[in-house]
């Protein structure tokens, strides 16, 4: 039955717009019709009758996905929705072959089984050879049959690797209207959108696709593989866990996800077969909950578990001078936890000034004065920052230098230098690809680290002692005078090899020796007995 508009202000816009929108329609005014139509449903997405008109008007525009994805949204809606069902029919009835959709379907899928499986970090899911073949059998699975939800959730799939932003996130998207079950491809979507800027919206889909399923077990492309990882995962952002998508080869390492957080407890009967517990959740003062629960799970259950849930507060940042203190050749700022109303109070100038729980420079700026301070906090609503003191760490040449290293099973890896002209330093904004004398110094860090840092051995040994975790990663510089001066410490920590090999061919030796020590440690861990990383 049609809706029943309220008093309130969007109802009452979605219902004067819906109106004007069906009598466009009746007058054959369909363009006026659908911008009519889209007007409602911005003020009301879940009204019924406006998701019906506009799947009739996308029927009239050829495109039958839209028109039968529309009608089934508004009969979840409304399940007594006589206009629906029968614009519906009219819909299904003009799909050109439902057979031919799935027989092109499973052609494609059989070539390349991963095109249907969605749930791994957009940036691990690369082009493969005849790549160009699969898309064609899904573009014709979709032309045979548009209702057909998972072809073009795998068409997805295929745009994601040809990297096409707005092109992907469509099909997903098409792919969900027409079958909101399909959790792996909801995922898929929230992460898309997160990449593009849209949190918002990213956040909305994947408590949605969380709401209806917490675990996703390996791809296909795993099914061989010599251990399993159960990954045990925020509902964040695949940048707030360890991006291990990025770093093991799933022909050798299969990874399982298990999203804490839900409502209940997750039943260690209902899981995927694994060796080895990877709790990937890197440290954020709002997870307390779920980290939590990781500990809690990983003590009910009998596997050996990587990076123990419980030392991750030792990174954060107003933890992290604590953690490293009285290491020598270490210097880490003091950082500050305050509430926005002390920091006029309490801060000392030039300091580095930020939101908790933010990372990648969000958020982040440098205070000189009061003038500049009342400024940002005008700027910024977050009621709690962290105030940490500003260590000018430019050298004589005027540029800065920010050093990635990573920690894995105890041993320190090299992974990347970042130099730029300006002190916050990202590694993918900074002008390393314009100088070949950055990327000459870059491989000599890489290839020769103790020529930076001397105390190399034994200063990143006892770092990774009293940091506590098997797996994390270090941003740092090193001071004129020879020592580290640490400004973060992250087991989310960003690692991948998608530099381009040229200017950075370089890079791939030392990285891929971060690749396979990842690898050497959960195979060593995957056969343990013991449960390391347990103990009190």
């Amino acid at each position: 039955m049609p809706v029943e508009f309220g008093s309130n202000d969007s109802s009452s816009a979605a219902g004067s717009a819906l109106r004007d929108a069906l009598a466009a329609e009746r007058e054959s005014r369909y363009l006026d019709s659908f911008s009519l139509c889209d007007r409602a449903l911005k003020a009301e997405p879940g009204n019924p009758d406006a998701l019906n008109l506009m799947g009739r008007l996308c029927k009239l525009g050829g495109d039958l996905a839209g028109a039968i994805a529309l009608q089934r949204m508004a009969l979840r809606i409304d399940a007594g929705h006589a206009r629906a069902r029968n614009d519906l029919a009219i819909a299904q009835d003009a799909v050109p072959s439902r057979s031919e959709g799935a027989a092109l379907f499973a052609q494609a899928v059989e070539r390349a089984p991963d095109v249907a499986c969605h749930h791994r970090a957009p940036a691990a899911i690369k082009a493969f050879d005849g790549m160009d073949e699969v898309k064609a059998l899904l573009e014709r699975a979709v032309t045979a049959d548009p209702s057909h939800a998972q072809a073009h959730a795998a068409l997805g799939n295929v745009l994601v690797r040809e990297n096409r932003p707005v092109g992907a996130p469509m099909e997903y998207q098409r792919a969900i209207m027409l079958d909101p079950e399909l959790a792996d491809a909801q995922l898929a979507l929230a992460e898309l959108l997160h990449l593009l800027h849209d949190d918002e919206q990213a956040t909305q889909q994947r408590d949605a696709a969380l709401a209806r399923r917490r675990i996703f077990s390996a791809c296909p492309s795993s099914a061989h593989a010599a251990h399993r990882v159960l990954m045990l995962m925020r509902p964040a952002p695949y940048s707030a866990n360890a991006p291990l998508d990025l770093v093991v080869n799933h022909a050798r390492i299969a990874m399982h996800r298990l999203y804490l957080g839900g409502p209940q407890p997750p039943h260690l009967a209902g899981l995927p077969a694994y060796d080895v517990v990877f709790n990937a959740m890197g440290y954020y003062e709002s997870a307390h909950e779920i980290i939590d629960e990781a500990a809690a799970f990983i003590a009910a259950q009998r596997r050996p578990a990587i990076n123990d849930p419980r030392r991750l507060a030792a990174t954060a940042r107003e933890r992290l001078a604590q953690t490293l203190h009285g290491i020598d050749g270490c210097i880490v700022p003091v950082s500050l936890r305050l509430l926005r109303e002390e920091i006029a109070a309490r801060i000392v100038f030039p300091a580095l000034v930020r939101p908790i729980d933010t990372h990648a420079g969000k958020g982040l700026e440098l205070i000189a004065d009061a003038a500049q301070l009342a400024g940002y906090l005008a700027r910024e609503p977050a009621p709690v920052l962290h105030v940490t003191p500003f260590v000018d760490y430019k050298l004589d040449d005027g540029y800065y230098r920010k050093y990635r290293v990573i920690v894995v099973d105890g041993v320190a890896y090299p992974y990347h230098l970042a130099i730029s002209p300006n002190w916050m330093v990202h590694y993918n904004n900074s002008p390393m690809k314009d100088h070949a004398w950055m990327r000459d110094e870059e491989l000599r860090f890489l290839t020769e680290p103790r020529d930076v840092f001397p105390q190399w051995d034994t200063l990143f040994s006892r770092i990774a002692r009293a940091v506590g975790l098997d797996y994390f990663g270090l941003d740092l510089t090193r001071t004129p005078e020879g020592a580290a001066l640490i400004f973060e410490a992250d087991a989310a920590m960003l690692v991948h090899d998608l530099d381009p090999p040229e200017p950075f061919a370089y890079k791939q030796g030392p990285v891929h020796a971060v690749f396979a020590a990842v690898e050497a440690m959960i195979a060593g861990w995957a056969v343990r007995s013991d449960r390391p990383g347990l103990q009190s």
